[in-house]
C-alpha cells in the first residue's frame, strides 16, 4: 500500500485549481495554498482538542495569542 503525503495531496489540488482555470490567469496562489492549509489544519486539531484553544496552540508550535487571531481571522 502506498502512502500519499501532504505534499501529493496539495500537488493533485493544485492540478485541479489549474485544471479548473480552463486557461484563465490566476494570481495569489501562494496565499490561497497558506490560508487554506492554515485554516484546515487549526480547524482540525482545534476539533482534536475539543475547541481547547491553549492545547491546540501548544499542538501547533504558536502562541494561544496568535491562535486566538487565526480564529478570529478565519472564522473558526
Amino acid at each position: 500500500m502506498t502512502q500519499r503525503g501532504l505534499q501529493d495531496c496539495i500537488k493533485d489540488s493544485l492540478e485541479k485549481y489549474f485544471s479548473d482555470l480552463n486557461g484563465e490567469k490566476s494570481n495569489g496562489v501562494f496565499k490561497m495554498v497558506i490560508q487554506q492549509t492554515e485554516s484546515a489544519t487549526i480547524k482540525f486539531v482545534l476539533d482534536k482538542v475539543n475547541q481547547n484553544q491553549s492545547e491546540a496552540a501548544r499542538i501547533l508550535g504558536i502562541n494561544r495569542a496568535t491562535l486566538k487571531k487565526k480564529v478570529s481571522l478565519y472564522n473558526l
